[in-house]
């Protein structure tokens, strides 16, 4: 799926569903679409305003045919259309292996049992407009494009998920063949159909609750609805301070299950006729979007780069800056007020109550985002470490003073140490995307470091002393 964010309107349209009319422009390459969108909706599928379109540059996509009004209803898609993450679609024998497996494994076998039915299967129509594999997914890469990454954290995620789809291969392979379909199926053919469900599935949850929490989340493919294309939160121009105006650019939004086993999705605002329809696929790093959807958004406020994976790897690393610090027992003393300032973030962190605040209290890596947003835990620890008294960071208000500005200064330095370790420039990665990259793979591994070194180099600029 594509990260494009534009709302210009598509040439190539086709299919427009509008009740339940289907109206086939004609392109022939569109075929296997044209039978989807029958079955579709001869199968109780419901869409009101928008039609399937494709262009070369940005693939498959929805498009409005006319005016949606804000919370209309454009697409419902019943979950008996869709390949479900459930234990019961796999074949008997297969069932107690594969449950233990993780959910894009059981997904693509899921899909290659589906694959091997032919005609037979009961999605048939769906599972022939699904792609083989997704070019783009680091599951495509050979060794030298995941080095290509250059960003640590980013090049050892890839690696983790890659070894763990060869591990569940080879598993099921010896275990439970049945469940990869009919044939002798080889490691790339896991692979490509992970990386289409990564990119495909929605996460979906029914609306029962249980002690304020939703309850039945799982995993699935729905047709026509995986069409649609991400809209993600981006930084305006003009922004202000260390504060980044932010604007989202999606315009659907999608329900929990209803009682009646249909996922809905409607406008969140007033859509004009011709735009497309985008969904947010959630307020993520570029390292989720690369890894489980094959592209890299561009300007993303939500990208992250992480400078230490824990608080003692923060202490360690000042220690080496700073031994003047760190040296006899006013050490002692100053090591001891950088862990109550770290535990004082924590705990006010923890009280915020809210959802970000509880992740970024159980997040032991230490990361910094766009616009100089610097983790608070590490800022708090390294100025108490300038300050040398437990009270400095507390979190009854911002560390201020002296003690503030070199401790900003080490997070550029910190910064400056880590761009200085991969192995091109930011201008190398600028001019090499202005040259043009005609595959597809090598361009957005460009635009992820792009969007790393970018955080970096914004944070030396501002902070460094």
């Amino acid at each position: 799926m594509s990260d494009e964010r534009s709302a210009s309107r598509r040439t190539n349209s086709t299919n427009a569903l509008e009740g339940n009319v289907i109206k086939d422009d004609g392109d022939d390459d569109d075929d296997a679409i044209a039978a989807l969108v029958r079955w579709s909706v001869t199968n109780g599928a419901r869409a009101r305003g928008v039609c399937a379109t494709r262009d070369e540059r940005r693939g498959r996509g929805l498009e409005t045919t006319r005016v949606v009004a804000k919370h209309e209803v454009v697409l419902a898609v019943p979950m008996t259309l869709g390949i479900v993450d459930e234990a019961e679609g796999h074949p008997v024998k297969t069932r107690e292996v594969v449950r233990g497996a993780p959910w894009g494994a059981r997904l693509a076998m899921r899909v290659m049992q589906e694959r091997a039915k032919g005609s037979g299967s009961r999605v048939a129509a769906y599972v022939a407009t699904l792609p083989r594999r997704v070019a783009t997914s680091p599951l495509a890469y050979d060794d030298d494009e995941v080095d290509d990454v250059q960003y640590g954290p980013g090049v050892s995620e890839i690696r983790a998920m890659r070894e763990g789809v060869r591990k569940w291969y080879e598993k099921v392979k010896a275990e439970a063949p049945e469940a990869l379909g009919e044939g002798d199926v080889g490691y790339s053919a896991f692979a490509d159909a992970v990386s289409v469900v990564h990119s495909r599935a929605y996460g979906i949850a029914g609306d029962n609750e249980n002690d304020g929490e939703t309850v039945g989340y799982f995993r699935a493919l729905l047709p026509l609805a995986d069409m649609m294309n991400h809209g993600g939160d981006v930084v305006l121009d003009g922004s202000e301070d260390s504060e980044p105006r932010i604007a989202a650019t999606d315009n659907i939004a999608w329900s929990v299950l209803g009682d009646d086993g249909v996922i809905s999705f409607a406008a969140t605002r007033d859509i004009d006729e011709g735009e497309e329809a985008l969904m947010s696929y959630g307020e993520r790093s570029n390292d989720h979007f690369l890894i489980y959807y094959g592209f890299a958004p561009e300007n993303n406020p939500h990208d992250d780069v992480v400078l230490f994976s824990n608080f003692e790897h923060a202490m360690v690393w000042h220690s080496v800056a700073h031994p003047e610090l760190w040296n006899g027992e006013d050490g002692v003393v100053r090591e001891r007020a950088a862990n109550a300032a770290y535990e004082s973030v924590i705990a006010a962190l923890r009280s915020d109550g809210s959802p970000d605040a509880k992740l970024a209290a159980a997040e032991p890596r230490m990361k910094i985002l766009s616009a100089g947003r610097v983790d608070a835990r590490l800022l708090s620890a390294f100025a108490a470490m300038f300050a040398g008294t437990e009270a400095s960071g507390a979190a009854d208000g911002p560390v201020e003073g002296d003690e503030l500005k070199f401790a900003l200064a080490d997070v550029a330095a910190r910064c400056e140490q880590l761009l200085g370790g991969m192995p091109t420039t930011l201008a190398d990665d600028f001019a090499t995307l202005a040259a043009g990259v005609d595959d597809d793979a090598q361009r957005v591994r460009l635009q992820y470091r792009i969007s790393k070194k970018k955080i970096l180099a914004e944070t030396i600029e501002m902070f460094s002393l």
